[in-house]
């Protein structure tokens, strides 16, 4: 089997280290006594073999394919492979300036998330475009990422979208896309944030948001009413539901360079305490419904880590 080949663009803000809030200690010390999580680790090698470069977003339907969401200008951004690596189809190509997150709703639909024109495309599962939500309000066209970051959905229909650079608010949608409601401004207090950079929804119905800069967990009812937080430090970057409630969170210390000290923690609901870890990085983390955890780790190769 040919080995995926990957072209990873490496951005200066990767390798560079951001400055330490004091916040790091908080978040190696929650994290340096939890145990390894009892999974495999799977590599998925492409067949056949695509060049692709940063792949941003990683998600998983029903049946176990995994949609991969990428920024290379060889492929299409949204590659969509089968257990095994085959390469089922692909689609999206001129529809995205940057890439950012992918997420898959309850009936089989993919959302796709451009943190640069602050758009959202809604596909069929074969890549058809059912709608197109511009979320607007961007501080700074030319900048590369001012825009939405994630986007997560209710069992009433409602969409959230975790409009993190630049803004720092949740924006609701209604299933037709017309905007229904937005919490949220820049700070450090309940119901602020700084850079709010992933969303998901609890099977109650709750908003959980990833406060990346904050370091920590939010938690919200469906109206935006604050229900409270967990701190952990360091940057707090995406957050996942399993089907049965089990919750994830993916971190990594600030002071660190990006993606080297990175970790997957499995986060007990009742207190927020870490009851477990994979040590990789997610940019953004999913669940697949056989309980699969797919971190879009950015660069080769793609991991699955399966129970």
């Amino acid at each position: 089997m040919r080995k995926l080949i990957v072209s990873l663009i490496v951005l200066a803000a990767v390798s560079a280290q951001a400055q330490d809030d004091g916040s790091d200690a908080l978040l190696r010390g929650l994290t340096d006594a939890a145990p390894l999580l009892a999974m495999e680790r799977v590599e998925i090698e492409l067949t056949p073999s695509l060049e692709i470069e940063e792949f941003v977003g990683v998600s998983a339907d029903e049946s176990g394919n995994v949609y991969i969401f990428q920024r290379g200008d060889a492929a299409d951004p949204i590659i969509v492979v089968d257990s095994s690596g085959n390469v089922l189809r692909s689609f999206g190509r001129g529809l995205f300036a940057r890439p950012h997150s992918v997420r898959i709703d309850a009936a089989g639909n993919v959302w796709a998330v451009d943190s640069n024109t602050s758009k959202i495309v809604k596909f069929s599962a074969d890549g058809e475009v059912l709608l197109e939500i511009d979320v607007g309000d961007v501080p700074d066209p030319d900048a590369v990422s001012c825009a939405a970051a994630d986007v997560a959905f209710g069992d009433d229909g409602l969409v959230y979208v975790a409009d993190g650079y630049c803004n720092a608010r949740i924006v609701v949608y209604d299933s037709s896309g017309r905007k229904v409601g937005e919490w949220g401004r820049a700070g450090t207090g309940p119901g602020e944030f700084n850079l709010p950079h992933g969303i998901a929804v609890s099977p109650e119905g709750d908003v959980y948001v990833a406060d990346r800069e904050n370091g920590r967990v939010q938690w919200f009812t469906s109206e935006g009413e604050y229900l409270g937080e967990w701190q952990y430090g360091g940057r707090v970057l995406s957050v996942s539901f399993s089907p049965d409630g089990e919750f994830y969170v993916s971190a990594e210390p600030k002071g660190a360079p990006q993606m080297v000290e990175a970790m997957v923690l499995k986060i007990d609901r009742t207190d927020g305490s870490v009851v477990g870890k994979i040590d990789d990085f997610g940019h953004e983390i999913e669940v697949g419904a056989d309980g699969s955890l797919l971190p879009a780790r950015m660069s080769a190769p793609i991991v699955v880590y399966r129970p």
